[in-house]
């Protein structure tokens, strides 16, 4: 959408004389008589009033460090757009991104993430959403993630002539559908199940983006937590496995951090030793290794062979050290 598309959409349903408007990623940074930023989601109207049904859900709940949703001329919360997707707006906030190596900063950023869980406890779900629902799913999951590493090499040998990525995939086929067995079999064997029951009667979500870039640190450091397009119904493992590996994964993996980043967390909610296994085998799955072959052989990305080498590489760089910091730390 051009910039009079915007100004013409934003003051018919707002109370906002549009000075001008920048297009950052899926948002418009909307100057008026402030700063605003027009969040744009492109799903399905029941996908995304979930996404925002959570996020409004966390402000009444008592959760500060989202921000307040500004209601249209009608009073509605969200506006529907020309092309059918749908959009609401917020105040732009001047602020930086969360810093994952500081290690003060990700000991508040973890207890903010645990107290996001925490608020986002006994959500309803209603006839008018439809959430992506990953409620014990991982090992099933695993399980058609590992037969799609093999299919990505059965259509590597259908080739008459294998590139370099084509074979560095093939090498480490073997050894990382071990590694995916080893996922899975740790998940069957531990209490898995009977964690996610009991996670599930909880009725929270998580925001599935914990990434640094979606962490924003405002006045008087105050954490903001922004972009829920991801937003899913599962325990809150899901995202304290993710933030774990985004702040040590390519040879950053550190034992000192993950006690920094585990002591913020339990600020909120504790993480029982049964609950610590189940993270290990998420954290243990090749998760980048299968994501590589899924670009290259099915979605076929345009990124070009020597970005995809580079990729590789570097997850198969940092397989020796994530796997000693597992055993060291969840043993």
């Amino acid at each position: 959408m051009n910039e009079k598309v915007i100004k013409d959409l934003i003051e018919k349903n707002y109370d906002l004389e549009v000075k001008s408007s920048t297009k950052i990623k899926n948002t418009y940074k909307i100057s008026a008589d402030e700063e605003y930023c027009f969040k744009v989601v492109k799903y399905n109207f029941p996908h995304f009033y979930f996404i925002l049904s959570a996020i409004v859900h966390l402000k009444n709940r008592g959760f500060s460090n989202v921000l307040d949703i500004i209601k249209d001329k009608k009073g509605n919360l969200y506006i529907e757009l020309p092309d059918g997707s749908y959009a609401y707006l917020t105040k732009w906030i001047e602020a930086r991104q969360a810093d994952y190596n500081d290690i003060n900063e990700l000991k508040i950023v973890s207890e903010n993430l645990s107290k996001l869980h925490l608020y986002s406890r006994d959500f309803t779900i209603t006839p008018l959403m439809k959430p992506r629902i990953y409620w014990l799913s991982w090992i099933n999951t695993f399980k058609t993630r590992r037969d799609e590493i093999l299919d990505f090499a059965h259509r590597i040998s259908q080739k008459a002539k294998k590139n370099e990525f084509d074979n560095i995939f093939l090498k480490n086929l073997n050894e990382e559908i071990k590694r995916a067995n080893r996922s899975i079999d740790g998940l069957i064997n531990s209490d898995y199940v009977s964690i996610m029951e009991d996670h599930l009667m909880k009725r929270e979500f998580c925001h599935h983006d914990f990434a640094n870039h979606n962490i924003l640190i405002g006045k008087n450091n105050k954490i903001n937590i922004i972009d829920f397009d991801y937003c899913i119904l599962d325990s809150h493992l899901h995202d304290l496995c993710s933030l774990l590996i985004r702040s040590m994964k390519y040879n950053r993996w550190d034992i000192k951090k993950a006690n920094i980043i585990f002591e913020g967390y339990s600020k909120n909610i504790e993480i029982s030793k049964k609950e610590k296994q189940v993270i290990k085998f998420f954290m243990l799955f090749p998760q980048d290794f299968w994501q590589r072959g899924l670009q290259v052989y099915w979605e076929q990305q345009p990124w070009g062979e020597e970005f995809f080498v580079q990729k590789i590489n570097k997850y198969l760089d940092d397989r020796k050290a994530k796997e000693e910091f597992l055993e060291d730390f969840f043993n």
